[in-house]
């Protein structure tokens, strides 16, 4: 049955999303359903929360922040019309490494009047591409193997000026059930179907995402748990 599925070991399978091959369509068909989801699950406003913190308090200078694998892009461009809300100056780019992504992002910001720089790159091959006040993910890590994991929270730190923030799902059986029926309450996509509950299984544990911050020399890194089924790394430059 779905609720007794184990999910005490770690089980990455892969995901529909990271075929080169997708067709374009149905990628867009699934970044769309992401959006929805993520705007439902508040994925912008988990990362909000502490980038205003900083951001009221900053100096009049601008900050600028990388959204590491952005997908479709709606998390940055959210965050980009709280910080114009706000009256907060926020310069934010997103990169990923598929074309068809980029070009998704690109046309909604476009809509929505944002002015973010999307970009193709591939962080795994080639690293972070610049340093930035802040460095952020959302829903990549569980993508990566183990120790791709740790380099890639060790090159994020790396390229923060100032802080790190790292949001993704938290595996549990509840996570798993949410993905099940959530992704077909909020998106049509097949994809998304498929991938969903996937992810969970290959999602980190609270106690899993604070040893891999660890043995990237992160020492100082604070892992959170939020609703729903979320948790958040934030690690600030001393």
């Amino acid at each position: 049955m779905l609720l007794l599925r184990s999910v005490a070991q770690r089980q990455r399978q892969p995901e529909i999303m990271d075929l080169p091959d997708l067709a374009v369509e149905r990628h867009f068909d699934a970044l769309r359903g992401l959006e929805r989801i993520n705007r439902w699950s508040g994925s912008a406003r988990l990362l909000w929360r502490p980038i205003f913190a900083r951001l009221q308090n900053a100096s009049l200078e601008p900050w600028s922040m990388l959204d590491v694998a952005t997908g479709g892009g709606d998390i940055p461009i959210r965050l980009w019309d709280r910080a114009r809300r706000a009256g907060l100056k926020l310069e934010i780019a997103g990169c990923d490494r598929s074309p068809c992504a980029i070009d998704y992002a690109r046309r909604r910001a476009g809509a929505c009047g944002a002015d973010i720089q999307f970009f193709e790159w591939d962080v795994l091959q080639s690293g972070i591409p610049n340093r930035y006040d802040i460095v952020a993910s959302s829903l990549f890590l569980h993508h990566l193997e183990e120790e791709q994991a740790i380099a890639l929270i060790g090159a994020m730190a790396g390229a923060a000026r100032r802080l790190l923030l790292v949001n993704d799902l938290v595996r549990t059986r509840a996570g798993y059930a949410l993905a099940y029926w959530g992704t077909r309450a909020l998106s049509a996509s097949d994809v998304v179907h498929t991938d969903g509950p996937r992810s969970v299984m290959g999602a980190f544990t609270a106690a899993e995402l604070v040893a891999l911050a660890r043995r990237a020399g992160l020492g100082e890194a604070r892992v959170t748990k939020h609703w729903p089924c979320r948790i958040l790394l934030e690690w600030e430059r001393p």
